[in-house]
C-alpha cells in the first residue's frame, strides 16, 4: 500500500472531512482520489481528441451519411457526438487537459455553443491556475449571468407534441433586422436567382433584402454566434434534439416531429407567436414552404438546413433573388 505524504493529504481534504475516517480508510480513499482525478485529465484529453477525430471524418461524409456511420460504428447520436465537437471547436490545441483538473460534465458545459466566451475563458483561466472545475460552478456561474440582464422576458418551451397550438405570452417586436448583428464584412456583388445561384456547404445567403439563411449544420457555433435574439424558434426535426442554445435565442420556442406537420400548421403557428416585423429563427427546413410563409407574414428570418438540396428548393419557393453572403471568421 502506498501511501500519501500529509502535504498531499492536506490540500486533497479541502472540501471533504477526512479525519472522521480511520488512518487507512483516508489513506485508502485518498490514493484512490488522485488515481481518479489523474484518468479523469486523461479523459479530458481524449474527449478533445475525440473531437478532433470526428470533425475530420464529418468533413469527409455527405448530407445524412455521419449520423449513419456514428450508429453504425458506436451507437451514437449526433448529440453525443456533438459534445466531443463542441470540445475540439471551442478549445485551441494549446490547451493541455492532462493539467487541468476539470470534470468530463464540466468540459461539457464550457464547450457548448450557448456558453459566453467569457465564461468559458474565466473557468479555463481558473483551470490552469490549479483550480478544480465543477460542471455545478459552471452552471451557477451561467444562472448569474442570466440574471443579470438588464431586460428579462418570458420565455415558453413546449414539448414535443402536436399540441402546440396554445395561446403563449408573446414577446415585444424585436425591431433590429435579421442581418444587423451578423456583422457582414462584404457580400457578394452577384445577385441571382435561387434556380442561377449554386448552394453549397458551409455558406450564408442573403434573401428579400433582410433575410438570411445558412446552408450548413445549425448545431455548429457558426449558426449560433450569428443568429440574433427572436421572438420565435421553430424546430421541426425528425433528429436527436441538440439544439438546447435555442432556448437562450428565442423567447418562445415550438419543438415538433416531421410527422406531425399537416396543411396550414406553420402558418398557424408563426402567426399566432410572433407578429409582422418579429425575426424567426429556423433551425431545418424539412419543409419546402417553410421561408415562403415566413416570407409572406412578413417575418425577419435567420433559417438554415443542411442539406444544400433542401435550401435551394426553400429559396426557389420564396422566389426573391439571392446574395451569398461573406462574413469574417469568428475568433
Amino acid at each position: 500500500m502506498v501511501l500519501i505524504s500529509n502535504q498531499k493529504s492536506t490540500h486533497s481534504v479541502a472540501g471533504f472531512n477526512y479525519q472522521i475516517l480511520s488512518r487507512q480508510q483516508r489513506a485508502v480513499i485518498l490514493q484512490y482520489t488522485g488515481e481518479i482525478k489523474e484518468r479523469l485529465r486523461r479523459t479530458a484529453q481524449d474527449v478533445w481528441e475525440v473531437g478532433q477525430k470526428l470533425t475530420q471524418v464529418r468533413a469527409q461524409l455527405e448530407h445524412g451519411q455521419f449520423e449513419g456511420w456514428l450508429s453504425a460504428e458506436f451507437g451514437w447520436s449526433r448529440r453525443t457526438a456533438y459534445n466531443f465537437i463542441n470540445v475540439y471547436e471551442a478549445f485551441s490545441e494549446t490547451t493541455n487537459f492532462y493539467q487541468l483538473d476539470i470534470a468530463t460534465s464540466a468540459l461539457y458545459k464550457l464547450a457548448a455553443p450557448s456558453t459566453p466566451k467569457s465564461i468559458r475563458h474565466e473557468f479555463l483561466a481558473k483551470a490552469q491556475q490549479g483550480k478544480k472545475i465543477t460542471h455545478r460552478e459552471i452552471s451557477q456561474a451561467l444562472t448569474a449571468t442570466k440574471n443579470s440582464d438588464l431586460v428579462k422576458k418570458p420565455q415558453s418551451i413546449l414539448p414535443v407534441s402536436q399540441k402546440v397550438l396554445q395561446i403563449i405570452p408573446k414577446a415585444a417586436e424585436i425591431s433590429t433586422t435579421a442581418i444587423e448583428q451578423l456583422d457582414i464584412s462584404s457580400r457578394s456583388e452577384a445577385i441571382m436567382t435561387p434556380t442561377q445561384i449554386e448552394i453549397k456547404s458551409g455558406c450564408w445567403y442573403l434573401f428579400n433584402e433582410n433575410n438570411v439563411l445558412f446552408c450548413g449544420d445549425t448545431a455548429l457555433p457558426e449558426f449560433y454566434h450569428r443568429s440574433q435574439k427572436a421572438t420565435l424558434a421553430l424546430a421541426v426535426t425528425s433528429n436527436d434534439w441538440d439544439h438546447d442554445w435555442l432556448i437562450e435565442k428565442a423567447h418562445n420556442l415550438i419543438l415538433l416531429p416531421e410527422s406531425s406537420l399537416r396543411n396550414g400548421l406553420i402558418e398557424q403557428i408563426i402567426s399566432l407567436l410572433s407578429a409582422e416585423g418579429d425575426t424567426i429563427i429556423l433551425p431545418w427546413l424539412p419543409d419546402q414552404e417553410m421561408l415562403a410563409i415566413a416570407s409572406r407574414l412578413n417575418r425577419r428570418i435567420v433559417a438554415g438546413d443542411p442539406s444544400p438540396e433542401r435550401c435551394q428548393k426553400a429559396l426557389s419557393k420564396v422566389g426573391f433573388c439571392v446574395k451569398e453572403l461573406s462574413f469574417p471568421k469568428l475568433a
